[in-house]
């Protein structure tokens, strides 16, 4: 037998991204919130399948990617305050971006103008030669490096959890262990079907915001939003370097994308919040978003659906092909991971990778134009829906989440919602201070 709950707001997901969304809501309105996500805990999924490191935004183009450049930005502090007050890691190692060719010499080069057209302080930022960069990494061989000094490795799983114990001291409601089935309108009221184990169950809210990760574009189509837009799903392999090699490496060690267009990283050495260090991500086409081992045979079905076109024309790229091709056989062969990352660090060998690590899935949107580089936030009736929220989407998160806020409040989307006070039970997370830094004399971030 169905049973039903009835909400003001029902958040869509519980990765950093909708817990941070939910701390905001319930700091600003008072009304009857629900997080709702797929598994029993906060996040099971990318949230803590990542590479855990907080960049800051040298990489970003700061016109294509802005809204993900200027969210990292503000969020770094955020980010800081947090971990500093509830006593988690924060393990500031920096990153080298490092140049083999001549092309990646201009990349990097780019990298560092791009860094403070960002608001990054012109001495975060350091331009190496190959001997510069040996000097600090002997293990590195390369043409020049941009060293990012402030880049940090964290446990994102760990800060969204301790979010979301301080999201339900505010009695929201978890709803866990809920898989989306379907989503309607009527009479300005979003009716959103889930089926857990006990059976099928409907969350009939005023307002529902989307921010499901990999299953956020399903839950958009159903509400007849973004149809012109197809997801693909790219598992991230990563192996754990052993001892006493791994210690002879201090930083990340980045390589530029040899393929910007496309939503792959070459491999690169990571230094973790623990301490261990790990190889990866590669990019294996999958066909769903939470398929961390195998192909997903009975997932296939899922790469037909709709709109085919969009990766139709992906699927007949050569070039696109030819790529696939080489992550997979990253994947299937761990000598040829370690080959791609023993470019830069000749010293790794096979025999050093004895076991893997935690896999993640990345699922990137693709349109008429090809893959969307920054994540789109999609209005429609009693809702609004996050999708192509992926990387550096953890990093900026407490900023991007307060700006869909903002937005939406602008729009006046929650204004049958009775405001209060806001407060900050996170040292530092206050709602109008982070909104100030991120408008700063502009009306609207979001196009």
């Amino acid at each position: 037998m169905a049973s039903d709950t009835e909400a003001d707001i029902l958040v869509a997901g519980a990765g950093v991204l909708g817990v941070t969304i939910a701390y905001w809501v319930s700091s600003l309105y008072d009304c009857d919130v629900v997080l709702a996500d797929s598994s029993n805990a906060p996040a099971m999924h990318g949230s803590s399948r990542n590479t855990g490191v907080i960049h800051r935004p040298f990489y970003l183009d700061p016109v294509k990617k802005r809204v993900f450049a200027r969210t990292s930005l503000i969020s770094h502090p955020l980010w800081k305050r947090l971990a500093q007050s509830a006593g988690l890691p924060w393990k500031q190692v920096g990153t080298f971006n490092v140049a083999l060719e001549e092309s990646e010499v201009r990349t990097i080069e780019k990298y560092r103008s791009w860094g403070i057209s960002n608001g990054m302080d012109e001495k975060e930022l350091d331009l190496l030669d190959g001997r510069g960069v040996s000097s600090m990494e002997p293990e590195v061989k390369c043409s020049s490096g941009l060293l990012s000094r402030t880049d940090v490795s964290v446990d994102f799983g760990a800060f969204t959890r301790h979010i979301w114990k301080a999201v339900l001291s505010r009695h929201v409601r978890f709803l866990g262990g809920h898989r989306f089935l379907s989503a309607r309108v009527r009479r300005d009221v979003t009716e959103a079907e889930f089926r857990s184990d006990e059976g099928p169950h409907a969350v009939r809210c005023r307002y529902l915001i989307n921010a499901a990760g990999g299953g956020a574009l399903s839950i958009a189509h159903a509400l007849g939003l973004a149809r012109e837009y197809a997801v693909m799903n790219f598992r991230g392999e990563y192996w754990v370097v052993d001892e006493p090699f791994a210690s002879r490496v201090s930083s990340n060690i980045y390589r530029p994308p040899a393929f910007p267009q496309y939503p792959f990283l070459d491999p690169h050495f990571v230094v973790r919040a623990d301490g261990s260090r790990q190889i990866g991500p590669n990019a294996v086409m999958v066909p769903g978003p939470y398929i961390y081992s195998g192909v997903g045979l009975t997932k296939l079905k899922g790469l037909l659906d709709g709109p085919i076109r969009p990766k139709a024309r992906l699927l007949t790229s050569g070039d696109f092909i030819s790529l696939l091709s080489r992550e997979w056989k990253s994947s299937l062969s761990k000598s040829a991971m370690c080959d791609r990352v023993r470019k830069f660090v000749p010293g790794l060998e096979a025999r050093m990778l004895r076991r893997r690590a935690v896999f993640g899935v990345r699922s990137s949107v693709v349109g008429s134009s090809g893959f969307v580089p920054e994540a789109l936030v999609l209005k429609g009736t009693a809702s609004a829906h996050i999708i192509n929220y992926n990387s550096p989407g953890a990093t900026g998160a407490p900023a991007f989440s307060a700006m869909v806020i903002a937005e939406l409040r602008s729009a006046g989307m929650l204004d049958s919602f009775r405001q209060k006070q806001g407060d900050a039970p996170i040292p530092g997370w206050d709602f109008e201070s982070v909104t100030a830094r991120l408008y700063a004399g502009q009306r609207y971030l979001l196009r």
